[in-house]
């Protein structure tokens, strides 16, 4: 998150404490604006404006953050610097452009070309785990079908789902702020059937039911969620799951397998997997 330039605090957080809040910190910081980054050596760090920085420090307290340090820095637009660094992804028939106008990537013939900005902290299609989801929907039939995307970000799969001719595409997120931002990049890219939403899973209608259902999230966010979205899967159905790590392969399979789940295919990128399941029974 960010916003314009202002005086600066560098929150650093131990590395030992990286994974318990990483996941949590935007619902936990609530309205603050922030910008976060993992330090090499595995130490979070956070930048907030020097008039944040006490409501920062206590709602980092209150998520059980301790042995914080601060460093004041230079006034800097974080979300611009930010920007500034991304660059432009190509993913099979697909480029993913944070940016536009002068900065913009040239589209190769028979490429479509995306634009993303780089204004929120999800979705832009830099990451491997987005990068193989993406992957595993062009490896499916989706002319005429009915997509549901989980999790959907600024929205990156659903407005590929769209463009590779599905009749009707669902995209919903917890966060409001990513059902805006699909809204928003489906007109600003002229992609239509795009529906999007802000609320749970349990807000679809009980017999709604999807040929492919893709799902780019963490291990612990999918879990809870598999029993659900196997009810949403049209018989013959694929979920295409991604955002998990290669290294818990095993675990992650055998939960979907005792959930009712059959493997159809597999892809991995660096240390993350992406896998496509179908009903057991089918």
């Amino acid at each position: 998150m960010g916003g314009a330039a202002a005086s600066a605090v560098r929150i650093e957080i131990p590395a030992a404490l990286r994974g318990s809040l990483e996941e949590i910190l935007f619902e936990g910081l609530g309205e603050l604006e922030f910008s976060s980054t993992a330090a090499p050596d595995g130490r979070l760090l956070l930048w907030v404006d020097s008039e944040d920085l006490p409501a920062a420090l206590a709602a980092l307290g209150a998520l059980g953050a301790s042995g914080l340090s601060t460093f004041k820095e230079e006034s800097t637009d974080w979300v611009r610097a930010s920007a500034a660094l991304r660059t432009s992804v190509l993913v099979d028939r697909y480029l993913f452009d944070p940016h536009d106008g002068d900065l913009a990537t040239p589209a190769p013939p028979g490429v479509r070309r995306l634009h993303l900005p780089a204004v929120r902290a999800f979705g832009t299609g830099s990451h491997e785990s987005t990068r193989l989801a993406v992957r595993l929907l062009l490896a499916e039939n989706l002319r005429g079908a009915r997509v549901l995307d989980v999790g959907c970000g600024t929205g990156t799969l659903a407005f590929v789902a769209a463009l590779e001719g599905a009749a009707r595409v669902v995209a919903f997120d917890l966060d409001r702020e990513a059902a805006f931002a699909t809204r928003e990049q489906a007109r600003a890219n002229g992609i239509s059937c795009v529906y999007a939403f802000a609320g749970p899973l349990e807000a679809l209608a009980r017999g709604a039911r999807f040929g492919v259902i893709a799902a780019n999230m963490i291990h612990e966010e999918t879990a809870p969620l598999l029993p659900a979205l196997r009810a949403h899967l049209a018989p013959g159905g694929r979920l295409l799951c991604s955002g998990q790590l290669a290294e818990r392969e095993g675990e992650f399979g055998n939960l979907l397998r005792k959930t009712g789940f059959r493997l159809v295919r597999s892809l991995r990128e660096n240390e993350w997997l992406g896998t496509a399941w179908i009903s057991s029974n089918e």
